[in-house]
């Protein structure tokens, strides 16, 4: 697929819109007590990628191996992940989301989702379908590019 050159006011208009999705999802839709949000972030690549090496969420979350090592067994008193053997290399363990994960995902998911519903009843009718209408477009493309700065940040 050819690369579509960078056009600045584009990246600035993109820039902004994620920004304001960013700050409405954190700081209004969120539930905030329980987790730290680099918990957070961790329990939801986990979901989304399944179990994975403590080395490769630290690099894909931008932190150091014992940062993440600190998280992680933070993570475990909690419940919510545990550690299991790497069926290809019994030397190395995975960390895996637990059953209690998955609910504390499902539940602050709901949360969000209830927050949001009483948030969209302040917008008109044409204003409530426009932003159906670009979550849907834009959901996928989202996606590619959370798939494609993972992609980027296992190359370096």
């Amino acid at each position: 697929m050819a690369q579509v050159p960078v056009d600045e006011q584009r990246c600035d208009r993109i820039g902004e819109t994620l920004d304001q999705a960013s700050d409405l999802a954190i700081r209004y839709l969120s539930e905030r007590a329980g987790l730290t949000l680099a918990a957070s972030f961790v329990l939801n690549r986990l979901h989304r990628e399944g179990p994975s090496r403590l080395t490769v969420l630290a690099a894909k979350e931008g932190v150091s191996q014992p940062s993440m090592t600190q998280l992680i067994q933070r993570m475990e008193r909690h419940g919510v992940v545990t550690r299991m053997d790497d069926p290809e290399d019994g030397r190395v363990a995975l960390v895996a989301l637990t059953d209690a994960g998955i609910a504390v995902l499902e539940d602050r998911k709901q949360v969000r989702r209830d927050r949001l519903a009483e948030l969209l009843t302040t917008l008109t009718a044409d204003e409530a379908r426009a932003l159906a209408l670009a979550a849907e477009v834009a959901l996928p493309i989202l996606r590619r590019l959370t798939w494609n700065a993972d992609l980027d940040l296992q190359e370096h």
